[in-house]
C-alpha cells in the first residue's frame, strides 16, 4: 500500500504538468501561425525584391536602348 501511495504522489505533479503543457501548446498555436504565416511573407517578400532588382535592370537596359534609338 505504501509504494502504490508513493507512486500516486509522484505521478500527480507529472499528470498536472502535462495538462499545462496541453494548455500551453494550445495558448502558443495561434502565435506560431501567426510567426509561420509572417516567416513565408518574410521569404515571398525577399523573392519579389529579386525580381524586383532584375526588372530594374531589364528596365533599365531598355531604356538605354530606347535611348539610342531615338538618338538615332
Amino acid at each position: 500500500i505504501k509504494n502504490s501511495m508513493n507512486v500516486s504522489v509522484l505521478y500527480l505533479p507529472f499528470q498536472n504538468l502535462i495538462l499545462q503543457m496541453k494548455d500551453f501548446e494550445a495558448s502558443a498555436e495561434p502565435l506560431q501561425d501567426s510567426l509561420n504565416a509572417t516567416e513565408l511573407a518574410v521569404q515571398e517578400s525577399s523573392t519579389r525584391l529579386y525580381d524586383l532588382t532584375a526588372k530594374k535592370q531589364e528596365l533599365h537596359k531598355l531604356q538605354v536602348l530606347m535611348s539610342k534609338i531615338k538618338q538615332t
